[in-house]
């Protein structure tokens, strides 16, 4: 495709190039150089219209990969924030234990 695309390019401004010298030697006979011009521009458009699809994939793919990273992202902070919240209750849970056997205890003496 890319080849396509280069060569018509180079028609193209061949084309334009052409156009210039009829209009400049010939202003009245350049509608067959026009036609060809027009022509070649239109071929190009519709290379570059078949790349759009592939384009558009492409892209697709890269913002959802991007979607899936900062989620991943955001999971892993979210794990990491329930295991230190984890860590902070079984803190409390033993130092709840303590002072409910350190209370008991205290009732028996």
């Amino acid at each position: 495709m890319y080849c396509v695309v280069n060569r018509l390019n180079r028609d193209v401004l061949q084309g334009f190039v052409s156009l210039v010298k009829e209009l400049v030697h010939r202003p009245q006979e350049n509608k067959k150089c026009r036609d060809e011009l027009s022509h070649n521009i239109f071929l190009m458009l519709q290379e570059c219209n078949k790349f759009r699809e592939h384009q558009a994939r492409e892209l697709l793919i890269e913002l959802l990969e991007n979607q899936l990273s900062k989620r991943q992202e955001a999971l892993d902070e979210i794990k990491e924030e329930v295991g230190k919240a984890d860590y902070a209750l079984d803190e409390i849970r033993q130092i709840s234990s303590i002072a409910a056997s350190d209370g008991g205890m205290r009732m028996q003496a």
